[in-house]
């Protein structure tokens, strides 16, 4: 039997207050996606990340003359953040051009080597610089060094090495490279690993900005300049522009106040200026402040990109002087061989990220540190640049170019607690590359390789360390 109707239907009510908040809450959510991409520019984050791949892959492939899969394999894809968009990811290396193009969607990326200059990320239309003739260069202060790799005469500090090449954990790969150690100047040990040898160029990273440094203390032994000083950029000498007061000590130290700061996440401005901008000085240079200089210390590249400006115009205003400049003066009293410097589409020096050398004259390059600015009787750096060097900035553990273990800061007192004492300072890199410099002890211990994963392998570098400072007279 059919169920009567008992009436007619009545439509249900409507909470009108219910969807005007329903409606609220949906236009917030969407004005603040709005907002995000606007403040964040996932897009300038993604053309990061292409021109990244085509700059490291080019100097990788024709500087280092690495197997360009393994490197992005190893070198690229792993890397925080960038992991989610690796398979997406294409490239293409043409070797007779000497040019690598990478594309991510509709963005493309074509980056351009040149004899003596390294690569190029082309942006904005800019054209491949010409090859660069050869630099005369002078003899080197030390004497050279044998050509065959040197092997550990002390067995523990050979079961180190195997130790420190070996991969434990397939899940977190240190993919050690390169480790040069020496002892009072001389080499007592090394090793490489697959596909790298004594000339095999390293690209640094990093550890460029201590490279930066030595060139501003031989400008400064030369009475060129004076780390105290403002910094002489014309853009800030409008009057009432208070980053007019930045000195060059603050732009080293990292506590300038210009919103530069650095997260290697793509979306960082320091990021952005590397990989998005034609004049990366000019562009570091037009940052505002965000805090007023020498109060506190934030890392950030394009602090080092403003040096390698004004140290280019201090010592003739091109690229090529610059250069000279940098043989003349370090490379070659040095004997530090086969280093590359890469530049900006403008020629300005990528001082603060490319710098590429083997790891035996980063190495050469240490021992400066690790002997008071001094090679072979003959003063480089300037009394005292050394102590104030690793003298803690705002007692964070950075000191000026190198990262320091001279304070209370809880990374320097865990150093200490490794093993490497308190007058150790080092320099360090983008996945592990570093060079331990011990001044009291003389020892300098350089380690190169491609680790993506937490401390880059930090723990079992000052294992090693202490195992050199327990077996080394």
């Amino acid at each position: 039997m059919a169920r009567q109707r008992e009436g007619p239907v009545r439509p249900k009510e409507v909470d009108q207050g219910a969807l005007w908040r329903r409606h609220a809450i949906s236009a917030v959510i969407i004005i603040g996606m709005i907002w995000a991409a606007c403040v964040y520019r996932p897009d300038l984050a993604l053309r990061v990340a292409v021109g990244l791949t085509a700059h490291d892959l080019c100097s990788a492939t024709f500087v280092s003359r690495l197997d360009p899969d393994l490197y992005f394999a190893e070198g690229i894809a792993p890397r925080p953040g960038y992991r989610l968009i690796a398979r997406y990811m294409h490239y293409e290396v043409h070797r007779d051009a000497g040019e690598v193009i990478a594309q991510l969607g509709q963005i493309r990326r074509k980056a351009t080597f040149s004899p003596g200059r390294g690569c190029l990320l082309q942006l904005d239309g800019a054209r491949p610089l010409p090859p660069l003739p050869p630099q005369p260069t002078q003899l080197a202060l030390t004497p050279p060094w044998p050509a065959e790799v040197t092997a550990p005469s002390d067995p523990a500090i050979a079961r180190g090495l195997d130790t420190l090449f070996a991969e434990a954990d397939p899940k977190n790969p240190r993919r050690v490279k390169a480790v040069v150690v020496l002892k009072d100047g001389k080499i007592v040990a090394e090793r490489y690993a697959t596909g790298y040898s004594v000339a095999t160029p390293i690209n640094g990273w990093s550890v460029s900005k201590s490279v930066v440094n030595a060139l501003l203390g031989i400008l400064a032994r030369q009475g060129k300049l004076n780390m105290g000083d403002p910094a002489p950029v014309a853009l800030w000498r409008l009057p009432g522009d208070p980053r007019a007061a930045i000195t060059y000590d603050q732009l080293e130290r990292m506590e300038s106040g210009l919103s530069v700061d650095e997260d290697n996440s793509g979306f960082d401005v320091s990021s952005q200026i590397l990989f998005t901008a034609r004049d990366t000085a000019r562009a570091a240079m037009q940052r505002p402040l965000k805090r007023p200089p020498g109060t506190e210390f934030h890392y950030g590249s394009p602090n080092t990109l403003i040096l390698a400006r004004l140290i280019e115009n201090a010592v003739g205003g091109t690229p090529e002087a610059f250069l000279r400049f940098a043989h003349t003066e370090l490379f070659d009293p040095l004997g530090m061989d086969h280093v590359t410097v890469e530049t900006d589409a403008e020629g300005t020096p990528l001082a603060a990220s490319y710098i590429l050398a083997p790891a035996r004259a980063w190495a050469r390059f240490g021992a400066l540190y690790a002997d008071d600015g001094v090679v072979q009787g003959v003063r480089i750096l300037p009394p005292g640049w050394i102590d104030e060097s690793r003298r803690s900035t705002l007692g964070s553990n950075y000191g000026a170019g190198f990262w320091t273990n001279g304070s209370e800061a809880p990374e320097a007192r865990g150093r200490v607690a490794a093993g490497f004492p308190r007058d150790g300072f080092f320099a360090s890199g983008a996945m592990g590359q570093r060079l331990y410099i011990l001044p009291k002890e003389h020892l300098v211990f350089a380690r190169f390789g491609l680790s993506p994963n937490g401390d880059n392998g930090i723990v079992e570098d000052l294992a090693f360390l202490r195992l050199l400072r327990a077996h080394l007279p």
